[in-house]
């Protein structure tokens, strides 16, 4: 008896230390992207979005909270997919297929949570994993061109929707500027930085690879793909207000495209996990003639 009570103690103690290093975390981001943006100021189309957003204390910590538990689930499910524990979706064999891109330094696993919803929606998911998250947006725009093209001959079809996480939806942004013929029908991005972030330095000042230094402030990449530049399909972007990775989370807006702030100010992991975002990719989904599967 005592044995299992040191056990069940240890795993207590185990959980708690793991929240505390992801609040840590979290809490840290949080503050770094505040503090790196403090001098950007919003141009007209950012004002539109978020100029009058004025989130009131409680739901900035209730917001926070909610980003400390989606971080550390999401954090989970990365790993789970590392170690091949989680399922790939089921394909129903029709509908429009939709590919579900990760961000920096993540993998698939993190978008198996929303592949799971869409699927019990009826929708047709296909989780993809880039070779590496480090390598230039360029390079893996190119990757990503081959697997849609391998995911259209494969399902029969002739456009694919993209519903990317983080620097997955500038990757997919970058395919869509860069190629006539993408066969992409709509891509929604959820926390993307469109137009850079400035903790994307510090990951440059590591030398933690050229995507990094791709995504900071008027990098020479960013200089190729100007928010001014229209794609040949709709872009619409989901961000929380809180963001602690894309700084400052007004970044996500590129004029001519549907951005859509969470009513709950959280970060970068949670609108992965929100019913709130849940319905609004499905809305658009729907406006932008993404077909569901047919039959049971």
């Amino acid at each position: 008896m005592h044995g299992w009570l040191y056990i069940a103690w240890l795993c207590a103690a185990l959980i708690a230390f793991y929240f505390v290093c992801v609040a840590v975390g979290v809490t840290a981001g949080l503050l770094a992207a505040r503090w790196l943006a403090r001098a950007d100021e919003m141009d007209e189309a950012q004002a539109r979005v978020f100029g009058s957003y004025r989130p009131s204390l409680g739901l900035r910590v209730l917001g926070q909270a909610v980003e400390i538990i989606a971080s550390a689930f999401d954090l989970l499910l990365r790993f789970l997919w590392m170690l091949r524990l989680l399922p790939e979706p089921r394909d129903p064999g029709s509908g429009t297929p939709i590919v579900l891109l990760p961000g920096y330094f993540e993998n698939a696993g993190g978008m198996w949570w929303l592949a799971r919803r869409l699927s019990r929606r009826g929708f047709r998911p296909v989780l993809v994993d880039f070779p590496s998250t480090f390598v230039g947006i360029d390079h893996n725009a190119r990757y990503l061109q081959q697997r849609l093209s391998e995911v259209r001959e494969s399902t029969g079809s002739d456009r694919v929707a993209i519903i990317a996480h983080s620097m997955g939806g500038v990757v997919a942004r970058t395919l869509l500027l860069s190629e006539q013929e993408h066969g992409v029908l709509t891509l929604i991005a959820l926390a993307s930085p469109f137009r850079g972030t400035h903790l994307a330095r510090l990951a440059a000042w590591f030398h933690m690879g050229a995507s990094a230094v791709d995504m900071c402030p008027q990098s020479p990449f960013s200089g190729r793909y100007l928010p001014s530049a229209q794609a040949s399909v709709p872009i619409r972007c989901i961000v929380g207000e809180q963001e602690n990775i894309v700084s400052p989370p007004w970044s996500c807006v590129l004029p001519g495209c549907d951005t859509y702030v969470l009513s709950l100010p959280v970060g970068h992991d949670a609108p992965l996990h929100m019913q709130e975002s849940y319905a609004q990719v499905e809305a658009w989904l729907e406006q932008d003639g993404v077909q569901r599967a047919s039959g049971p």
